[in-house]
This record gives C-alpha cells, sequence and structure tokens, in this order.
C-alpha cells in the first residue's frame, strides 16, 4: 500500500471503482503520489476527506467524480497501531490549482440528501422508529410505496448500505415510546434532514442522544440509535499531556435566564415564562437576559390525552429550556497527539470521556461529548482535532 512517504504515521488512500449496487467494486488506485491527504467524521453529519496529488498524476484520468469511491486508512508503524479505516465514502469533484489536484470525497451519509421522502405521507401518531424503516427500506409490490426508501430505490446510490439496527426513543419517564404528534407528515423532504429532525425530536425534552449513521465500514450500515454513546473510562484527555493545544469558548454570552415562549391553553394562546434566578448564571448574580424561544415538540412527554396534560408540558418544556439556556456552551476544541490518542483506538464519535485542562484562566475538568475529528496528513507530518460538546444534562 502507498503513501505520502513518511516514517509514521500514514493515510492511505484507495480508489474503487463503482459496482452495479453503487457501491464499492474493485480497486482501481492507491494514491500514492498524494502530497496532502484529509479526513474527518462528525456526529449525524456528512464528513469529508481530500486527496492532493500533482497535476501530471495518471490518477487524474483514472478517477471518475461522483461515482468512484474512496477508502482512507490510518497505520502507525511506530506503535503497531492500524491499519485502521477512518473514512468510507465517495469521490466528489476535483478543484484544479496551479500544479495540483484535489480531489474531495463524502461519506454515504451525504447520498441520504439526495434522495426524498414522497408527496403527502403521513406518519400520524407513529413510533419514530416506524417512519425511519419506512423512509429507509419500504417497498410495497405495487403502488405509492414500489420502490419507496431510499436504500430500495431504482438505482439508488445506497443500495449497497446494508439495513442495520433501528431503535425507537423513549420519552422523559424512560419507559414510554415515543411517538410523532397526530399531525405528523412528508412533504417531500431530503431524508438526510429527515432523519435529522427525527433524532431531534428523539432528543426533545430527554437527556438521550439520539443519533443516527451509516457505519465507517468495507461493508458500511445504516443504524438509527436510541441513545448512542459509551463512556471511555480508560482513556482521558489532559493538557498538558495528550492535547497538545486547545480552543476553549465559554459561552458566557449566549446565557439566557429568562425565557418566554407562546403556549396554548382551553384552545387560546397563553404566554409561558421560566426564569433560572439562582446559580452562577443566575438572574441574582449574572443579571436578567431576556429571549423569546419556540417549542418545536411535545415529544418525550408520554399521555399528552387531554389540554391539561398538554399545557403542562409545555411549562415543563420552558423550564427545561432555560435551564439549559443558563448554562455555558463550553465549546471546545481538542489538538491531540495523535501517537498517544490515535484515531478510534477503544473510542468512536459519540462516545463520552474526561476532559482535564488548566491553562491560565480556564480549569476544565468534566464529561464531554466527542462530536467530530479532522485528521490531516502533509509534509510537515500528521496532526488531529477532536470537536467535543458538554452532554444533555
Amino acid at each position: 500500500m502507498g503513501g505520502l512517504n513518511l516514517p509514521f504515521p500514514r493515510l492511505i488512500a484507495e480508489v474503487y471503482s463503482d459496482n452495479a449496487n453503487h457501491g464499492p467494486g474493485t480497486l482501481k488506485a492507491v494514491l500514492h503520489d498524494g502530497v496532502k491527504f484529509g479526513w474527518s467524521a462528525y456526529s449525524r453529519f456528512p464528513s469529508q476527506a481530500f486527496v492532493t496529488i500533482k497535476q501530471d498524476s495518471p490518477h487524474n484520468v483514472d478517477i471518475v467524480a461522483g461515482l468512484d469511491h474512496l477508502r482512507m486508512w490510518y497505520v502507525n508503524e511506530s506503535t503497531g497501531y492500524g491499519p485502521v479505516l477512518v473514512f468510507a465514502g465517495r469521490m466528489g469533484d476535483p478543484s484544479e490549482s496551479g500544479d495540483d489536484v484535489v480531489w474531495s470525497a463524502w461519506t454515504y451519509l451525504a447520498e441520504l440528501a439526495l434522495s426524498r421522502s414522497g408527496y403527502e405521507v403521513y406518519y400520524k401518531s407513529k413510533q419514530i422508529k416506524a417512519v425511519v424503516d419506512a423512509e429507509w427500506a419500504r417497498d410495497e409490490a405495487s403502488g405509492k410505496f414500489a420502490d419507496y426508501g431510499a436504500k430500495v430505490q431504482g438505482d439508488s446510490l445506497l443500495k449497497h448500505v446494508a439495513t442495520g439496527t433501528t431503535q425507537n426513543p423513549k420519552a422523559s419517564d424512560g419507559t414510554a415510546e415515543m411517538l410523532t404528534d397526530p399531525a405528523f407528515g412528508l412533504v417531500d423532504v431530503p431524508r438526510l434532514l429527515l432523519f435529522f429532525d427525527l433524532s431531534e425530536i428523539g432528543r426533545a425534552n430527554t437527556t438521550q442522544n439520539t443519533t443516527y449513521e451509516i457505519t465507517r465500514s468495507t461493508s458500511p450500515t445504516f443504524n438509527f440509535w436510541r441513545d448512542r454513546g459509551t463512556a471511555v473510562t480508560q482513556q482521558r484527555l489532559t493538557y498538558p499531556g495528550n492535547v497538545k493545544d486547545f480552543r476553549y469558548i465559554p459561552g458566557v454570552l449566549d446565557i439566557r435566564n429568562d425565557l418566554a415562549t407562546i403556549g396554548t391553553k382551553k384552545g387560546k394562546n397563553v404566554e409561558i415564562v421560566a426564569t433560572q434566578v439562582t446559580g452562577t448564571y443566575g438572574i441574582t448574580n449574572f443579571g436578567r437576559r431576556q429571549d423569546m424561544f419556540t417549542i418545536k415538540t411535545l415529544s418525550g412527554y408520554p399521555k399528552l390525552a387531554n389540554d391539561a396534560s398538554k399545557s403542562s408540558a409545555q411549562v415543563s418544556i420552558t423550564q427545561r429550556a432555560v435551564k439549559e439556556s443558563s448554562q455555558p456552551t463550553r465549546a471546545l476544541q481538542l489538538d491531540v497527539r495523535y501517537d498517544q490518542f490515535e484515531p478510534f483506538d477503544g473510542w468512536d464519535i459519540e462516545d463520552t470521556i474526561t476532559v482535564q485542562a488548566k491553562r491560565g484562566r480556564t480549569d476544565i475538568d468534566r464529561s464531554y461529548r466527542i462530536v467530530g475529528v479532522r485528521g490531516v496528513l502533509d509534509g510537515s507530518g500528521y496532526s488531529q482535532t477532536l470537536f467535543v460538546t458538554v452532554p444533555a444534562t
């Protein structure tokens, strides 16, 4: 296998032809003459990779933009780790400039944006799992739902992706199954947006980390998870230590401790106000900081059988919203030492991990969720960056 000619680590980029199921076919090339490589992986969003090669490389003629497939592997001979698949997806457009051609690629998740739902398809008071299953693979013998789902449509780019696990999110009580609302329906919705919105409903008014994926694998699989992520206990991220540098934005300017929204009660619009008075960022200590917000869904609250229960749920949602908005976002980007925190070595996207970082006025010691990672290899070596967020509580 080839890659940038460095002792360690290496990124190895393989290009595959497109087969009858629009999946990877035969190996066409290993981009051994690449001068720069990059890959990424993100929670719920399509991820990108790239390879920069010279204008006179024969690979520029061989690659079929928009059809061929890219796999990128990480290998570190110095630690004996790898090869580990860090990227799998389809080649995009080349971008030419000067002496170089930059080939991009996107994970298969991006192709959900090229698949749309039907027109006036209703899922009234249905489990979210039922919506996901239908929009992914529904296929009836005839009629409106023949060859309907993203995977089973004629000439679907996702035909090669296997059907994996679909789970239904739980309501706020941890027991009841979460349902769509009584008027839920679709009108030609791109399925990437649909699955994102369904995962947002799954997260709404709960602490579960509902998510979806097409796995990073030589045999990719579509999954929709109720509550994804494992606590990494054998490792932690420390500065100084396995973190070289970090960028931290506390997010105090986004604090809102007095929220108002418009709800309904007995068929009439009413104002609902919730405040956070106590605590570091409460009204008393941090001053009153007001804003409006919109209740997007009552999902997460079971047994909304009457007006009183719906009104109570709206108040609870507003109270939860002000609790969240009165806490700093604590956005954190970490530049890690690759030989001490190698790609997917005991961790993955969605996992939680302890971050300890002390520098100047910043003193962090708490659990974060890993939501993204990016790696770049060029003549100066390999660098890797993690993106983490505070888990919902």
